[in-house]
C-alpha cells in the first residue's frame, strides 16, 4: 500500500469526528441521488412500457405544425391549433409498413367530445348550465356526476389492423369495433360515470349523442356503445380514452371533404364584392327588389316542397360534410425489436424529406407528448436539486476541513521541514478525500439499496391521474440501475476532490518553522 494512502487512513481515523460529519453528508447525498434517479428510471421505464404496449406503439408518423405533434394533437400555446393530416397517407403507410423489422402498423385520428344530453346540452343543468348550478342545485353534485366523467379522448382507428398492434385491450362485454362498423368502445369502468352525469343507465347497444370539440367548431353526432373494455397491463396514460370509428370521428374532428377541398367562388358569388358604391347595396331599391321576389314564397304555405324550394340543391352541402377517408392524423408501427426505433425513425424522416412529403416520424416520446414530458421535466428539477446539495456539501465538507488543517498545522509543518514537498501533501488530502468519499459513497449506496427495497414493498398506490404519470404505473417501484450507480459514485467523488482545493491551498501556505513553533 502506497505511503500516502497509509497515512491517509491513519489521519481519518485520528480525526474521527470530522471524518464522520463529512462521511455522513456525503453519505446522505449518495442516498438521495440513487434513490431519486432509481425512481426516475422506473417510472420512465413505467411510462415508456405503458404507452409503447397500449397507445404509441415504437413508431408514430404524423403531420407537420408549428408545434410538437404527439398522439393527442399539437402543443401549441392555447391548445387551439388543428392537428395536421398526414399528406400521401396511402403512399407513406405502404412506404413504412414495409421496412425491414415492421411487424405491425395502423392509421389512426384523435379527437376531442362531450357526452350530452338528447336535446344537446353539454351540462345536465340545462344549457350552458353545470351540474349543481340549474333547476337542482339543491342536490348534491356527486349524486349529479361531474362534467369531466363526460369527456372523451377519441381515438379513431382502423379496426382492420389497430387490434394487432395493441393485445392488451380485453374486452368485457359485447365487441371490438369491425371494420366499417360504425360506434364506439368505451372503458368498462367509465360507461357508470358517464351514465350518472347524464342520468341514464347505459350498457352496450345504447346510443350517445357527442358534441365534438375542436379547431373545426362543435359538431353533434350519435354514436352507439358496441363494447367496454379494460386493458389486461394497467399503467400510466388518458382514462377517458375511448375507442371509435374512425368515420364518425373524422365528422366530429371537421376532418370532412368540405375541409380539404379548395373552394373557389364564381362571378355570382364575388359579384357583390365589385360593387363601387357601397352605399347602393343597402338603398331601397334593393331591398324592394328582395321584398318582392320574396313575399310570394312567404306567404306560400311551410309544406315540405316549399321548403325543399327554399333550400335549393343540398346534395353537394351534404357531400362536402361527409368524412375524408383518405384523412389520417397518425401512423403507429410495432416493431419486431423496440431497440431499432431510432433507426427506423431516422430512415422515415429522410424519405419524407427526399420525397418532399410534409410529415415526421418520432419514437414514443414524441407519440406520449405531455405524457414523457412530466418525468423530463421531473429529471431537470432533481437534477438542479442535486446541484443545489452538492454546492452546499461542497461548503461544508471545505469548512469543516479548513478547521481540520488548522488543528494539523503542527503535523503539516513537521512534514515540510523533513522534506515533504508541496505534491506529496497534496497527494496525501486527495487520498484522504478520495477514501472518505468511496467509503461513505459505499455506505450510502448501500442505504439506498434497502430504501429502494422498502418502497418496493410498501407497494404505494397513485390516489389519482396525476401521481399514476409520476410514478409510470398505479404502484411506486424504484429500479436501481447499475450506471446510475457508478454515475452517482463519480458524483460523490468529484465533489469531495472540489471540496478539498481550498483548504489544501491554506496546507501549503503553512510554513515549516512557523508550524514547529506552533
Amino acid at each position: 500500500m502506497p505511503v500516502t494512502l497509509r497515512m491517509a487512513f491513519r489521519n481519518l481515523v485520528e480525526h474521527k469526528a470530522k471524518s464522520l460529519i463529512v462521511g455522513v453528508l456525503l453519505a446522505l447525498g449518495m442516498l438521495i441521488m440513487v434513490v431519486g434517479n432509481s425512481f426516475l428510471d422506473a417510472s420512465k421505464r413505467g411510462i415508456e412500457s405503458s404507452f409503447t404496449e397500449n397507445y404509441t406503439g415504437d413508431v408514430i408518423i404524423t403531420g407537420v405544425a408549428d408545434g410538437p405533434v404527439s398522439l393527442f394533437g399539437v402543443q401549441s400555446p392555447g391548445g387551439l391549433e388543428q392537428t395536421p393530416i398526414i399528406p400521401d397517407y396511402e403512399k407513406v403507410i405502404a412506404y413504412a409498413s414495409t421496412l425491414p423489422g415492421v411487424t405491425a402498423s395502423a392509421g389512426m385520428a384523435t379527437g376531442f367530445g362531450i357526452a350530452t344530453d338528447e336535446n344537446g346540452n353539454d351540462f345536465s343543468g340545462g344549457p350552458g348550465g353545470h351540474p349543481g348550478m340549474g333547476d337542482d342545485a339543491e342536490e348534491d353534485e356527486d349524486d349529479e356526476g361531474s362534467m369531466m366523467d363526460a369527456v372523451m379522448l377519441f381515438f379513431g382507428i382502423d379496426a382492420a389492423n389497430y387490434w394487432q398492434l395493441f393485445e392488451t385491450i380485453e374486452l368485457v362485454d359485447g365487441e371490438f369495433l369491425k371494420p366499417g362498423q360504425a360506434g364506439m368502445m368505451v372503458a368498462a369502468d367509465r360507461l357508470p360515470k358517464i351514465g350518472k352525469y347524464l342520468k341514464r343507465d347505459l350498457k352496450v347497444g345504447d346510443e350517445i349523442l357527442i358534441q365534438g370539440m375542436g379547431g373545426a367548431g362543435m359538431r353533434l353526432r350519435t354514436a352507439r356503445i358496441v363494447g367496454t373494455f379494460k386493458r389486461v397491463s394497467e399503467g400510466a396514460g388518458p382514462e377517458q380514452l375511448t375507442y371509435m370509428d374512425i368515420d364518425t370521428l373524422r365528422v366530429l374532428a371537421g376532418m370532412t371533404v368540405g375541409a380539404a377541398e379548395d373552394i373557389e367562388l364564381g362571378e355570382a358569388e364575388t359579384g357583390m364584392l365589385a360593387v363601387d358604391d357601397l352605399d347602393s347595396l343597402f338603398g331601397e331599391d334593393a331591398f324592394s327588389a328582395i321584398d318582392t321576389e320574396v313575399a310570394p314564397s312567404v306567404t306560400s304555405a311551410l309544406t315540405e316542397e316549399g321548403i325543399d324550394s327554399l333550400l335549393g340543391d343540398t346534395s353537394e352541402r351534404e357531400r362536402l360534410n361527409t368524412a375524408d377517408t383518405g384523412a389520417w392524423h397518425s401512423i403507429l408501427l410495432r416493431l419486431e425489436n423496440p431497440a431499432q426505433a431510432r433507426s427506423v425513425v431516422a430512415g422515415l424522416n429522410a424519405w419524407f424529406a427526399a420525397e418532399g412529403i410534409e410529415a415526421a416520424a418520432g419514437d414514443w416520446q414524441k407519440a406520449a407528448g405531455p405524457y414523457a414530458q412530466s418525468v423530463d421535466v421531473l429529471r431537470i428539477v432533481f437534477t438542479v436539486a442535486i446541484v443545489i446539495l452538492a454546492v452546499v456539501a461542497i461548503i461544508i465538507i471545505m469548512n469543516t476541513m479548513v478547521v481540520s488543517i488548522i488543528e494539523r498545522t503542527g503535523e503539516i509543518g513537521t512534514m515540510r521541514a523533513l522534506g515533504a514537498g508541496r505534491m506529496f501533501v497534496r497527494k496525501l488530502f486527495v487520498a484522504e478525500t478520495v477514501t472518505l468519499s468511496i467509503v461513505f459513497g459505499l455506505v450510502g449506496m448501500a442505504l439506498a439499496f434497502i430504501v429502494s427495497a422498502v418502497i418496493n414493498a410498501l407497494g404505494i398506490e397513485a390516489s389519482n391521474q396525476f401521481l399514476e404519470i409520476l410514478f409510470g404505473g398505479k404502484i411506486l417501484r424504484t429500479i436501481i440501475d447499475p450506471v446510475a450507480l457508478v454515475w452517482s459514485l463519480g458524483v460523490i467523488v468529484s465533489v469531495g476532490i472540489v471540496a478539498h482545493f481550498y483548504p489544501v491551498s491554506v496546507a501549503l501556505r503553512i510554513q515549516p518553522v512557523t508550524a514547529m513553533q506552533a
